[in-house]
């Protein structure tokens, strides 16, 4: 018996193969480039001062000890590292999860259900992720000053906000979803809680995860909003901020070096776990309508 030879069904043509070949190494390029700024700044971190500056991309006068000098030099308005590190995490990991979930919760309700407003909620985000709206800035203020959330971390619950772009992909998630699942589950005597918390949200936890991690990163990286409403509890963008701004006065830019390294740290630990879920598209199963 023959041996049949298997034949691709998407054969490329020796100009696509090319064209694949020039694409592919550009991206490898622009990937090493990343690559090489991350080390340059791991190293410049670890290097003396005077060397660094007389020397930007050489790689001599190593000085390890910086990046435990960091806990102690790195000081911004009297603040530690330590303590803007903390301000970071609560800020940026307990913000985007109220974001979140209350987002996962009103689009869930709009659109597996329908009430007077429903609708309108609908739109509403739309308008509001669409049209840009200025001059703002002193009345949120003043708002937020009368709250009592300045310099405070009740500040945290400016983040239950659902009507932002996220509404957007939560909404059209949920319409995708089978009614089958809650009217089954409604049959076995779960209520509207149950039904989506134990349910429906399961089901979401592909897309929960995604914007959460999206949402932290930009949070992370942020630091307009924490150097406007919260001067008095610098997170660590706010702080490496400052602290790049006393640079003109002062010769440590290994110490400012060492720090952005550490600062870089979680949420490339977080994108290298979870690269996955920010990079796949999220697939529904189950039963159709």
């Amino acid at each position: 018996m023959k041996r049949t030879k298997k034949t691709s069904l998407f054969k490329r043509s020796p100009s696509e193969k090319a064209l694949y070949a020039i694409i592919f190494a550009i991206f490898c390029i622009f990937s090493a480039s990343y690559v090489y700024m991350i080390f340059w700044c791991f190293i410049s971190g670890m290097r003396n001062a005077d060397a660094l500056i007389m020397q930007p991309f050489a790689f001599n006068g190593f000085q390890p000890q910086n990046y435990i000098e960091v806990l102690t030099k790195f000081e911004v308005d009297g603040h530690s590292f330590l303590q803007m590190l903390f301000n970071s995490l609560y800020f940026c990991f307990l913000g985007p999860f109220l974001c979140i979930t209350v987002t996962s919760m009103m689009s869930y309700v709009t659109a597996k259900y329908r009430f007077f407003g429903s609708k309108a909620v609908y739109f509403v985000v739309l308008v509001v992720i669409t049209l840009p709206l200025y001059g703002t800035g002193t009345a949120m203020y003043k708002l937020l000053h009368n709250l009592g959330f300045i310099n405070s971390y009740a500040m945290i619950l400016t983040s239950l906000n659902a009507f932002s772009i996220y509404y957007m992909y939560f909404f059209a998630f949920w319409q995708g979803v089978s009614k089958s699942y809650a009217e089954a589950a409604e049959i076995d005597g779960a209520n509207k809680w149950q039904i989506y918390f134990s349910v429906m949200l399961p089901q979401a936890v592909a897309m929960f995860g995604s914007l959460f991690l999206l949402l932290w990163i930009t949070e992370w990286n942020s630091y307009a909003t924490a150097l406007i409403y919260l001067p008095k509890l610098p997170t660590l963008a706010v702080g490496i901020y400052k602290f790049e701004l006393m640079m003109k006065y002062h010769t440590r830019p290994d110490i400012l070096y060492a720090a952005c390294f550490i600062s870089l740290l979680p949420p490339l630990i977080l994108f290298a776990c979870c690269n996955g879920a920010l990079m796949n598209n999220v697939s529904l199963g189950g039963l159709k309508e």
